[in-house]
């Protein structure tokens, strides 16, 4: 029964973290949902068909993800730690990935409102 315990715990630790922890499919779920947010906006796609995708994006693109860091970690591994080891870096990794996708966001939002404001004007001599 205590195994059974901890299991159900750690499922739910893992689901809690699954949402909680950004990964490079975020980056790619806002990236379409832009695009589809224009077509809807020009008339190029009914609010039905925006919101049909934007569902399927925001439910499959994570679960592809997380798929595919448990397929990874679960076929190149030997043993318990070396899996771990594995499943964490590549959620480090997705950290990162998407760390660096809104700051370059917020940085392209920022030189918008800023137009006179350039990065050729702020670079550093050679």
């Amino acid at each position: 029964m205590e195994n059974k315990t901890k299991l159900l715990y750690a499922v739910g630790i893992g689901l809690l973290a699954s949402d909680l922890i950004p990964t490079p499919m975020d980056a790619v779920y806002f990236k379409l949902q832009r695009i589809h947010k224009e077509k809807l906006e020009t008339g190029q796609m009914t609010p039905k068909e925006y919101w049909v995708k934007d569902a399927i994006n925001y439910y499959g693109l994570n679960a592809l993800w997380w798929g595919g860091v448990l397929l990874v970690s679960v076929s190149v591994g030997k043993n318990f730690t070396q899996k771990r080891n594995l499943m964490l870096g590549l959620i480090a990794g997705g950290i990162v990935l998407n760390v660096l996708n809104k700051n370059i966001r917020k940085d392209e939002e920022f030189y918008k409102r800023y137009p006179t404001l350039s990065t050729k004007d702020n670079q550093r001599p050679a």
